[in-house]
This record gives structure tokens, C-alpha cells and sequence, in this order.
């Protein structure tokens, strides 16, 4: 059978997708809120660039079979970038090349179909000649969609992102019962240290759009005293500049109507001590960035904030939560189950696109374009 791909090129065009790219999405049991077409539309309208040093376009690739039934969805823009001695630079990536606001991209592809659409996508790619090579992010090595893209358009494998999911049991005793020793004694020492000074602590989870909203306030004050703790491990701000606290409002307003975002505030008695922005799908409960204020840093707030958000997604009968994506120790102590997402490049075999691409992995203005428009450039491993 053979399969069409289009091309979306209008924020319009890319907003009337959305019903069939959440049906997709639920045939690919996704659990990831940075694959939602809020997402990618939101992302495009607080992050896209049209200026003299970088111009971006949409190019997202749409792969349907002869009925007319979505099978693949590949959400990348084209971004051209200053000339490199005689040559312009032009880049497939994907929609959500911010460095930090969204964790991971990836193709969004029917698990039942990925080899033809993998052979359709290069296909299509291979007879396009606008761009010098493709960013790929989020794929899995051992996917049938990365092998039959790797024989179409071989790929040049980088660097890999570590997804920690938690599979949840009926129950928080039965979750508890399963964890190792030490965050056994760490939840203990939280809760005693606590009742030692009188204090209780409780979970409240802001879920209407406007509740959301105030609930920001509040996690993006956190979130930014959690940076600028002394003698801690380095948290930067992500939500610093205006337009990540705006696309973070955006988002999280559209989602949370649909039933999809939420704060979750820890509160000791009449105070918020921690908060986590958190995104409920359908099989899956998404912790993302958090806040929490260092002078609490004693009861570790952060770790019972975790630990609640664990016991909301066992109450609403979620079999994971994910714990965000990177590896680290506030991660592995849970003891989650870990894969890996690769990202890759494909390089155009045009004579003018290979020298393009190497020009730009060699030029010193590189660096230079990473340090002034980096939240828009691809990391320099990926190009």
C-alpha cells in the first residue's frame, strides 16, 4: 500500500490536526505531554524565529495511508541559519528545539505501521531539496521506524536521553513495600521531622485553568529561589526569560482545560513549600519542573512532594508515573524502569548540503549563534 505524506506549512493548517494527532497519539500509548499537538501549536507561537540571524518555518510531515487514516506525524520546522563562508545553512528539526522547555521531541508513529512509514517519510525527505540535513530526536535504536530509516537515509547516532517511569501498583503500601532501603528511611526521616516540630504537610492539586494559573505564580517563585540556593546542586531557572513563562502559561492553560495539566503544592499548614508542574495523561501522570523553598530544605519538601504525587496517581488508578526525563540520583533512588531515546542526524548527499553541515560543525560562529539564539539551535552534537 502507498502512503502520502504532506506538508503542513500554516499554524492553522497545524491546529486543524490536532483531533487526529491525539487520536495517533492513542494508538502509540504515549506518555509524554511534549508530543501533544498543544504543545508543538503553543511552542510555535511563543518560540518561532523570523529575523536576520535565524528564520524558522513549518515543515511538519503528515503520513497518511490511501484512506486517508493518520499514521505518522513528524512536527519539524525548517531553520535557516546565517551563510557559512558561500553557503546557508538549512535544518530540519523539530518543533520544541528549546534546549530545556520541552524534555524530549520525537516522531509520533502507529506502532502497527512503522516500517512503511519510515520508508515513506525518507522517501519523501530524499526528493526534498530545502533542506541540509535532519535533526532527529527521540528515537528508539531498536524501533522498527529507526532501522528501516536508518537503510533509507542513514543516520549519524548521538547523544541518548534517559526516560525513568515508575509502573504503579493498586496501592501506596504495595508501592512502598517495593522501594530500596534508603528511600524507605528518606520518607520516614520526611514525615518524623515534620511531626518533630509540630508541623503537617499536605498535597493540594490545582486542576481548573484559573486555579492553574495563580498556582504558577507561585511554583515559578519557588522554582526560581530553588536556583539561586547556596551550596545546593546546580537547578538552574529554566523560566527565567519572558517567553518560556509564557509558553509555560500557554500550555498549561489549554491543558488543563482539556484535564491534562496540573500544580501539585505541598503545603505545611498554611504555606506552600514545594510545587512540581505535573501533566495527567491518559496512562500516565508526567512530573516535570519543580520549585521549593530552601528554607524548608531540611524537611526535604521535594521528596515528599514526590512521594504525594506518586500516592495522586495510584488514587486515580494510573499504572505509571514518569519521573522526567534525565538521570540523576533524585530519579534512580525510586528505582524506575530506564530506556533510551537517540538522537541522529541525516545529512543531505548534496555536495552544497555536506559542505554546509560541515562548515557549520567547524565554524567558530557556531559557538557564537549557541551563546546568542542557543534556545532555538539544536545542541551542537545533534548538528
Amino acid at each position: 500500500m502507498t502512503l502520502e505524506v504532506t506538508t503542513i506549512t500554516t499554524q492553522g493548517d497545524l491546529d486543524a490536526l490536532a483531533d487526529a494527532w491525539r487520536g495517533l497519539l492513542g494508538r502509540t500509548d504515549n506518555d509524554l505531554p511534549f508530543l501533544l499537538p498543544e504543545w508543538a501549536s503553543s511552542w510555535w507561537r511563543c518560540f518561532r524565529q523570523d529575523a536576520p540571524l535565524i528564520r524558522d518555518s513549518l515543515r511538519v510531515k503528515v503520513v497518511r495511508d490511501e484512506a486517508g487514516a493518520l499514521l505518522g506525524i513528524l512536527p519539524l520546522m525548517l531553520t535557516e541559519r546565517p551563510p557559512f563562508g558561500p553557503v546557508r545553512a538549512r535544518t530540519l528539526n523539530f518543533l520544541g528545539a528549546d534546549r530545556y522547555v520541552t524534555e524530549l521531541r520525537a516522531p509520533i508513529v502507529d506502532p502497527e505501521r512503522q516500517g512503511e512509514v519510515a520508508r515513506a517519510v525518507a522517501a519523501h525527505l530524499q526528493g526534498d531539496r530545502t533542506w541540509d540535513w535532519v535533526a532527529w530526536h527521540g528515537l528508539d535504536r531498536e524501533s522498527e521506524f529507526a532501522r528501516e530509516l536508518h537503510r533509507a537515509m542513514p543516520l549519524q547516532w548521538g547523544a541518548a536521553e534517559t526516560a525513568s517511569v515508575l509502573p504503579l501498583p493498586p496501592t501506596w503500601d504495595l508501592f512502598r513495600a517495593g522501594l530500596k532501603r534508603n528511600i524507605k528511611e528518606s520518607l520516614r526521616r520526611c514525615t518524623n521531622s515534620l511531626k518533630r516540630d509540630g508541623l503537617t504537610a499536605r498535597l493540594v492539586v490545582a486542576e481548573r485553568p484559573a486555579d492553574v494559573d495563580r498556582a504558577l505564580d507561585t511554583f515559578l517563585t519557588l522554582h526560581a529561589m530553588r536556583a539561586r540556593e547556596a551550596d545546593a546542586p546546580l537547578h538552574p531557572d529554566r523560566f527565567a526569560a519572558e517567553n518560556p513563562r509564557r509558553f509555560l502559561r500557554q500550555v498549561c492553560e489549554r491543558l488543563s482545560a482539556r484535564g491534562e495539566a496540573c500544580v501539585l503544592s505541598l503545603m505545611v499548614d498554611d504555606r506552600v513549600v514545594a510545587a512540581r508542574v505535573a501533566f495527567q495523561l491518559p496512562r500516565c501522570l508526567y512530573l516535570y519542573y519543580s520549585g521549593y523553598d530552601p528554607a524548608w530544605g531540611k524537611y526535604s519538601v521535594a521528596t515528599t512532594l514526590v512521594a504525594e504525587a506518586i500516592k495522586l496517581a495510584i488514587s486515580r488508578g494510573l499504572p505509571r508515573l514518569h519521573l522526567s526525563m534525565g538521570q540523576d540520583v533524585s530519579k534512580s533512588r525510586w528505582g524506575p524502569e530506564t530506556s533510551l531515546r537517540h538522537e541522529a542526524i541525516s545529512v543531505s548527499p548534496r555536495g552544497a548540503s555536506r559542505a554546509a553541515h560541515w562548515l557549520y560543525a567547524q565554524s567558530k560562529d557556531s559557538a557564537v549563534l549557541e551563546r546568542t539564539v542557543g534556545h532555538l539551535l539544536p545542541r551542537r552534537r545533534h548538528d
